[in-house]
């Protein structure tokens, strides 16, 4: 049964590249760099010849920030380094959903736009998803003048958690709600595309720090049970390296040296040098965590400083987070 084997973790389509797959979705806690990370690796995409299409849902302008564009707006558009990007709101895939059974596009807008309307409709439970896998399933329709899919992979840079989950479970929340009709059939056809392993899987990133861990854990187990996704990868980024670790002894010597000395430049190092090597330990035992209670393959990225990153730093960011996994930790 295909949505049984979505969260297989020992799927036999292990052998699929990340970038194998149709759709490539994305979740995280707020300031993780969720969508940084989602860009980077879109940028490596089309730099092997494919044609990624980034799409950002929720009120946010993430990634004109990351590309340096002005505007990403719901109609795909060139953001460089041969990327598409766009951005779904909720009234814009509403007005879409509607434009698609209402011969006049103005007329859906006005619609949406009537206040009472507005209200009723965001008071309704799962329109704005229904009405944002309606604008999926329209992208990955799509086909070029040679007959083939216009945007492979599809990168899906999903919204705050809670979000995500509704998106993740829709099929089960409008189950009861409607029965067979256009709505039904649209979430369904949706939901066993994110089944199918081949063709969809979600990837989770976190920090190494507790909480962060904590909340990946839990959605982990949330998104299992539903059994709606398979899992890609777990991205942990700013993971701090030092190189000191095996060098304690030697760090403590250094400190011990510098105090009883007396030599404040050569103990402000020491002490640096202390907490650096103590927040790379506190780092190592929350990818620990996530390596001993997750059958997932564990990604760990570094710690980037720049505020924006260039399309370079970007691409390198999206070639490590590619790297070969360890052994037996899956696709």
């Amino acid at each position: 049964m295909r949505v049984a084997a979505a969260n297989d973790e020992s799927s036999p389509t292990a052998e699929l590249d990340l970038l194998d797959h149709r759709f490539l979705l994305f979740t995280g806690k707020g300031g993780v760099g969720k969508s940084t990370l989602t860009a980077a690796l879109a940028i490596e995409a089309a730099a092997r010849g494919l044609r990624p299409l980034v799409v950002e849902l929720g009120h946010r302008a993430t990634m004109r920030s990351i590309f340096g564009v002005e505007a990403v707006g719901i109609t795909p558009r060139a953001v460089g380094h041969g990327v598409h990007a766009m951005s779904v709101e909720f009234e814009q895939s509403v007005v879409e959903y509607m434009a698609q059974h209402i011969p006049s596009r103005r007329t859906a807008r006005a619609i949406v736009s009537n206040p009472v309307l507005d209200r009723l409709f965001k008071a309704m439970p799962a329109v704005g998803e229904i009405a944002t896998i309606n604008i999926l399933r329209h992208r990955e329709a799509e086909r070029d003048d040679r007959g083939r899919p216009r945007w492979a992979p599809i990168l899906v840079d999903l919204d705050a958690t809670g979000h995500a989950l509704m998106f993740l479970e829709l099929r089960e929340v409008v189950r009861h709600l409607m029965g067979a009709g256009p709505m039904r059939r649209l979430v369904d056809e949706v939901a066993d595309t994110f089944a199918d392993p081949r063709r969809t899987r979600l990837n989770l990133v976190t920090l190494p720090e507790e909480l962060p861990v904590s909340e990946t854990l839990e959605l982990h187990q949330r998104i299992r049970a539903a059994r709606s996704v398979a899992f890609g990868r777990i991205f942990v980024n700013r993971v701090p390296t030092t190189g000191l670790l095996g060098a304690e002894a030697r760090v403590e010597a250094l400190h011990e040296a510098a105090r009883s000395q007396g030599d404040p430049e050569l103990l402000a190092d020491a002490v640096f040098a202390r907490a650096a090597l103590d927040n790379e330990r506190r780092a190592r035992a929350q990818i620990d965590r996530l390596r001993e209670h997750l059958a997932l393959p564990v990604v760990e990225l570094p710690r980037l400083v720049a505020s924006r990153l260039s399309g370079d730093e970007l691409r390198a960011l999206g070639r490590a987070a590619l790297a070969p996994v360890r052994a037996g930790e899956g696709a």
